[in-house]
């Protein structure tokens, strides 16, 4: 919406183009400049305003852990952590695909254009946006905790959309970007810190403790026993590992073990 098609009024009201509406804030507006204004409509047909000003974002007073750890994204846990505290995500979309199926068959078999399919619509739009709040809320409750828990936070920059190619709803389900999103937003806030890894790091495929690379190994593999040291890895808690490491060297926290060319197998 441009500029000048607006007014932000006393009392929850605002004017766009020639018409005032009443609106529910849900947070006070601080800021000397309002630079958008966005209003949306969801399938429900609820109606919000999204306001952008130029508020400087503040710091909230946590305490300093001093802690970093590297995160490991997978399809079976959620989070692999470099220190052992991984998280399982309750697949939402999945728990509640019974019910989201039914409304879909049920405004299927109602008449277009009848009152009785605008009910089944909004059915289903409810069970969505049910999972929609269902997941956003588990997002925002685990980005909160981490970064309190963290000072360091590292992952590996991973190519999204091809995931989504190959793996489909699953990746839809767990929401990774949007969690990423939430993260990015707390470390901001609580000035901690959110780091990635390059995405052609061998993260999964590197010993974390001697540096040796398995380039032979495939994705169906979930562990592997390195020819170096003979230790056997979990290949997500190993990359979780080296992402903690390889983030934390980047950053002069430690040493990060990059493979050396002799450590490489041919």
């Amino acid at each position: 919406m441009k500029q000048a098609g607006y007014k932000i009024l006393q009392d929850n009201y605002i004017r766009i183009g020639r018409r005032i509406y009443r609106y529910f804030k849900s947070r006070e507006i601080e800021a000397n400049t309002i630079k958008t204004v966005t209003v949306k409509r969801d399938p429900l047909g609820d109606i919000y305003i999204c306001i952008v000003t130029d508020a400087e974002t503040k710091l909230e007073d946590v305490p300093r852990t001093g802690k970093s750890v590297g995160y490991d994204f997978g399809l079976k846990t959620f989070l692999t952590a470099s220190d052992g505290n991984d998280v399982q995500f309750p697949l939402f979309f999945r728990q509640s695909a019974n019910k989201v199926k039914k409304a879909s068959q049920g405004l299927s078999s109602k008449q277009r254009g009848s009152n009785n399919r605008h009910k089944a619509r909004l059915n289903l739009a409810r069970k969505h946006r049910k999972i929609a709040n269902q997941r956003s809320d588990f997002h925002w409750k685990l980005a909160s905790r981490i970064t309190s828990e963290y000072d360091f936070i590292f992952f590996e920059d991973l190519v999204l959309k091809g995931m989504q190619r190959l793996w489909g709803r699953k990746i839809s389900d767990l929401g990774f970007y949007s969690f990423l999103q939430k993260v990015k937003y707390y470390t901001e806030t609580k000035g901690k810190h959110i780091g990635f890894i390059d995405r052609f790091y061998p993260s999964s495929k590197t010993c974390s403790g001697c540096g040796f690379v398995f380039k032979e190994l495939e994705l169906r593999q979930r562990s592997w026993k390195c020819v170096g040291c003979g230790v056997v890895h979990n290949r997500d808690r190993n990359a979780s590992v080296n992402i903690q490491s390889v983030g934390a060297s980047t950053l002069g926290l430690g040493d990060g073990r990059p493979p050396s060319p002799e450590a490489i197998a041919a």
